[in-house]
């Protein structure tokens, strides 16, 4: 008899031994006999390490007889459920129930009440005029604020018109369309409409109205543009300036030409051609009077509306949001002299501050530095600032805290007919172009 290995004879008691412990389904002692594939004709069976690890709970499959019949279950773990089990048992939840008729879930449980949904707009209305003055309606319980009554579309108003009934002035409402008093709307007396207004409608009007001109009643000096049944009239002042003011969807309404006389200069007139309040934000930049914590429309000549349209695209590349002025109208001459400074004329505006998204201020007062190579990051873009705006053609004269001392807390930017000059260079004598406008 051959002597096989000590490690082979300790393998094979290990896997006896593992055996002899199993726990049957019948509760006897089952010991399994090893595959040895050496076995010799006559002889013992020499004891060797196992081809495989020994089954558990059947018989194990064996490589040289083949799948044999399928192994019995072992009643050590659980089988599959019968499907004749009782009914009134516990039935276990479905892993995957079926999505279809499932209910969908709460999206947000914590969220509220939900918010009613907004009025209707009437077609052709702004959603910040309905049921008020220049609003359409169809009966007076349709004009929501006091004392209203509806301009039928019998009387020639279409899709009917809110208004109320006034001797100079009208009320005006939050987020809608200013107003204004005219008269031959009713009889013996003034009745309320909108002005035209080129941020609410294309056109300055609700369809079927026209903007045109009307005097204010019992005022006949003072005008505006309002949005009355038909055509639209001419644009303010007549012009091409007024009529790319309409097409850039400009927020502003028409105002007077003052034509005052500065102090001391009986025969100079502040002529302000195509007159106008521009309101903010203009190109997505506020504009505030330095000393108002709120921006407020700004009264000027139809050019300056324009070219500051151009300047907000410009201070938008530089994330500004709000810029802080000093002042667009001024019926003054310039220092000194007898001749009208470009603030008379509604052309000029003096800049003190600019503030981006972040907070950041870049105060001409403050942080303005006295020389041609500032060192400061504030210093750098406020230079930068003013050669850009001279560079950029926005305006043909830009004066800096750099061209005299008057200008130490503001940029001084007109549009000076014929006008070509930057004072932005130190020294004792600023700029770098002839001065036509000087101020």
């Amino acid at each position: 008899m051959s002597v096989r290995p000590t490690f082979a004879l300790l393998t094979a008691l290990a896997a006896l031994a593992a055996a002899a412990c199993s726990d049957p389904a019948d509760g006897e002692t089952e010991f399994v006999a090893l595959d040895t594939p050496d076995a010799e004709p006559g002889g013992s069976t020499p004891i060797g390490p196992p081809t495989q690890p020994p089954s558990v709970g059947g018989p194990r499959r064996d490589a040289t007889t083949g799948p044999g019949p399928a192994p019995a279950p072992d009643a050590r773990l659980p089988g599959p459920p019968d499907p004749e089990a009782d009914a009134g048992g516990p039935v276990p939840p479905d892993p995957e129930p079926d999505a279809g008729v499932r209910p969908p879930p709460d999206p947000d449980p914590d969220a509220g009440p939900v918010e009613p949904p907004p009025p209707d707009v009437p077609p052709g209305d702004a959603p910040g005029n309905v049921g008020f003055i220049g609003a359409s309606c169809a009966v007076d319980a349709d004009c929501t604020f006091a004392e209203a009554f509806c301009l039928g579309a019998d009387e020639g108003y279409p899709n009917g018109m809110c208004s109320q009934d006034c001797d100079r002035f009208c009320p005006d409402q939050a987020g809608a369309s200013v107003t204004f008093c005219v008269g031959e709307l009713v009889a013996g007396g003034g009745a309320c409409v909108q002005q035209c207004d080129y941020a609410a409608f294309e056109t300055g009007c609700r369809p079927g109205y026209g903007c045109r001109q009307a005097a204010r009643f019992n005022e006949a000096g003072v005008t505006r543009q309002v949005c009355l049944p038909g055509e639209a009239g001419p644009p303010p002042g007549d012009n091409p300036c007024a009529a790319e003011l309409n097409r850039r969807r400009l927020d502003y309404l028409a105002a007077d030409n003052p034509m005052d006389q500065p102090d001391g200069a009986p025969g100079v007139t502040c002529d302000v051609v195509g007159a106008l309040r521009l309101r903010s934000p203009v190109g997505g930049v506020d504009y505030r009077y330095v000393d108002q914590a709120e921006p407020t429309p700004m009264f000027m000549g139809c050019h300056l509306a324009l070219a500051l349209d151009d300047l907000s695209a410009y201070l938008r590349e530089l994330d500004v949001v709000e810029l802080v002025h000093i002042g667009t109208y001024n019926c003054r001459v310039i220092a000194g002299t007898d001749s009208l400074s470009m603030h008379g004329l509604g052309l000029a505006i003096d800049i003190h501050e600019l503030r981006t998204s972040d907070g950041t201020t870049y105060n001409v007062e403050r942080d303005w530095e006295h020389t041609d190579d500032p060192q400061t990051r504030e210093g750098r873009f406020l230079y930068e600032f003013g050669q850009q705006m001279f560079a950029r053609g926005i305006f043909n004269i830009v004066l800096t805290p750099n061209y005299n001392a008057a200008h130490d807390n503001h940029f001084h930017v007109d549009l000076t007919p014929g006008g070509n000059f930057l004072g932005v260079h130190y020294g004792p004598v600023g700029g770098v172009f002839p001065n036509l406008s000087g101020d």
